[in-house]
């Protein structure tokens, strides 16, 4: 019986994120041409290499937030499973609630920091910070309520979220663009998310209304040690991301830091069937947990789909992007690093293919993860601030050797926890 169980879970699986699949590389592609076409053209190099440390800083102090829609969309996909509907209402409105609190606390942080992020950031563009904080925040809280979609198996409504918020940002990259500049880039950025917020609260708007139930507070100490330490592997990642995109800003000349920005466009595509997967994969995690059932072999499946895909992508780019960027008017300016795009995708993969393993550890509750990601990350994040790499390809050696470091102790961690089910399955 649990063996067919956890049949029928594996094919819902795929069947749920081919779908998604679908919808979200649709609206994909029209993202592309939004950051290989009308970003460049819209921005100067000053501003373009800008783009991604002030996205890091946003993402940073939205961290906070960011833990916080992990444990309730945790605790959220639980009672979804246990059709404990009026408990998904209270938690749902708490932690609106509660985001908003952290929204307030992230501004008046940032207000703080401004001058100095826009000193050592060489930018004058000090509006452009508190929109990038401001997006970020939106892009920690908009998965919340994704991810109350995900629980209750909302797949379509996923879909149509995809699909409608990359014509909003196109629109809103080519009206504002022209008009502010990177202010007007950050303000594009919030455009999709507005449209994913909307969609979900249209679809979740009768069951917000009805009776709620506030029993989900009796779990309050649990969800507070879970979310320690949910937090503590957020912040080390977003240390060590931070560090990273200040180091290439600071380090490197501005034509560098802007190429980098153009070649991370096409590496994170690297990306986009771990994003789909990962988004499927976290609820269902949790429905495996809560049954008592194994989901390792989910979680392989992304992780080795995730590293296949990517080297292979990397393969592709290594053909095709230096005649591409000669072609594209504003990838031109930078052909010269083209080639060191396939490099960039590898390390893009491999990082990647790790946040699909911490989100499932994350969603089963278990937390070994952290006895390496932690001290790797402060000492990658060291090396980024430390080492005098002058170059963009001698910054993409740090950033491959972290990725590697970190991969080949995910896959110590797995062959462990292997290693574990066999002689549990033997006694």
């Amino acid at each position: 019986m649990a063996s067919s169980t956890a049949e029928r879970l594996r094919k819902g699986f795929w069947l749920n994120a081919a779908l998604l699949f679908l919808a979200m590389r649709s609206a994909d592609a029209l993202n592309a041409v939004t950051g290989l076409w009308l970003v460049p053209r819209g921005l100067d190099e000053g501003a373009l290499g800008a783009v991604l440390p002030l996205t890091a800083f946003g993402a940073a102090l939205a961290v906070p937030a960011g833990v916080l829609s992990t444990v309730f969309s945790r605790t959220l996909c639980r009672a979804a499973v246990n059709g404990d509907f009026a408990v998904v209402r209270g938690l749902l409105r708490d932690a609106l609630g509660a985001s908003l609190l952290f929204l307030g606390l992230a501004l008046g942080l940032s207000a703080a920091a401004m001058p100095w992020l826009c000193r050592i950031l060489r930018t004058p563009h000090a509006p452009a910070g508190y929109l990038a904080v401001g997006s970020g925040l939106l892009a920690a809280f908009v998965p919340l309520v994704l991810s109350a979609l995900q629980a209750l198996g909302k797949f379509g409504a996923l879909s149509a979220a995809s699909l409608l918020a990359a014509p909003a940002r196109f629109a809103a990259m080519a009206l504002l663009l022209p008009l502010a500049g990177l202010s007007g880039y950050f303000l594009g950025q919030t455009a999709p998310l507005a449209v994913q917020l909307a969609v979900a609260l249209a679809v979740l708007w009768p069951l917000l209304r009805g009776n709620a139930s506030r029993a989900w507070r009796a779990e309050a100490p649990e969800m507070a040690r879970y979310g320690l330490r949910a937090g503590v592997g957020a912040l080390a990642g977003a240390a060590q991301g931070m560090a990273a995109a200040f180091a290439i800003r600071h380090a490197l000349p501005e034509a560098d830091s802007a190429g980098y920005y153009v070649l991370s466009r096409f590496a994170e595509i690297a990306t986009y069937c771990g994003g789909t997967l990962g988004a499927v994969l976290f609820p269902y995690a949790v429905a495996a947990s809560e049954r008592g059932e194994d989901s390792a072999r989910l979680r392989n499946g992304v992780f080795f789909a995730m590293l296949g895909g990517g080297a292979l992508l990397a393969l592709l780019f290594l053909a095709l992007l230096p005649p591409l960027f000669r072609l594209l008017p504003g990838c031109a300016p930078y052909a010269p690093a083209a080639p060191l795009g396939a490099y960039l995708t590898l390390a893009v993969t491999l990082n990647a293919a790790c946040a699909a393993h911490f989100a499932h550890a994350n969603a089963r509750g278990d937390f070994r993860y952290l006895k390496y990601v932690v001290p790797l990350a402060l000492g990658g994040s060291a090396l980024y601030l430390s080492l005098p790499c002058r170059t963009l390809a001698g910054m993409l050696h740090l950033l491959f050797l972290t990725a590697a470091a970190q991969t080949l102790c995910v896959a110590a961690d797995m062959a462990r926890a292997r290693r574990q089910r066999g002689r549990d399955c033997q006694a």
